[in-house]
């Protein structure tokens, strides 16, 4: 078998790649436009007019239907304060500017990069690198902005006990742009990796002296 015979494999691998890379694409655009359009607040439970009111006083001489339904309404006034506290954070921490700059960047690389593993180029490695290294610092530096923010709504919303998620996305951001680096190396090392391997042994051309026709005198035998 011809050892470049065993590169040959299916350009198909790299173009699911591609298709993948693409559908991303298509997503990171809709967030661009979708934080541009309706902000980091975005389209909530509190968009359809369903905001809770402030109950005001306990009703201290209420039934105790009354002050059952106070209650309940206080506790959801108290997680929509902690909600829009949250956002107004967010807001303040321009982690709607550092997503529309990074989706930019991905798409000025993602573009080209769906283009080289469609065609297997040998440029797919560092197009796809790039991609990958783009996701990583975008993610991590959102994360970093907003884990501390998050937590602390968690908190105060009486989820204190998951709090800990929230500031272990900064870590867990990373998983998308490593996959992506990974997967690319290993589309890269399938389709370019063997045509670059030097020439070993068995394949120089060694000269050796001819035996045939030499004349050795009366001694040929021996020789």
């Amino acid at each position: 078998m011809d050892i470049n015979s065993i590169n040959d494999h299916s350009p198909w691998w790299a173009r699911i790649f591609a298709i993948f890379l693409g559908i991303m694409l298509l997503f990171t655009v809709a967030n661009f436009f979708y934080l541009e359009i309706f902000g980091i607040n975005g389209i909530n439970h509190y968009s359809f007019g369903n905001e809770p009111k402030d109950p005001g006083e306990y009703p201290t001489n209420g039934t105790e239907d009354e002050q059952r339904k106070y209650n309940y309404s206080l506790s959801e006034w108290e997680d929509y304060q902690y909600y829009m506290e949250m956002m107004d954070d967010l807001e303040d921490s321009y982690v709607t500017e550092v997503s529309q700059i990074f989706a930019v960047l991905a798409i000025l690389v993602g573009v080209p990069a769906i283009a080289m593993f469609w065609t297997q180029n040998e440029k797919m490695l560092h197009f796809g690198i790039a991609f990958g290294a783009i996701s990583i610092i975008g993610e991590v530096w959102k994360a970093y902005l907003s884990s501390e923010i998050v937590a602390k709504f968690m908190e105060g919303a009486g989820g204190g006990d998951y709090a800990w998620i929230a500031k272990t996305s900064v870590i867990t951001s990373s998983m998308c742009g490593i996959f992506y680096i990974a997967l690319t190396i290993v589309l890269y090392n399938m389709y370019h990796s063997l045509h670059d391997l030097p020439e070993s042994g068995f394949h120089l051309n060694v000269d050796t002296p001819p035996t045939e026709g030499l004349n050795h005198g009366d001694n040929d035998i021996q020789h």
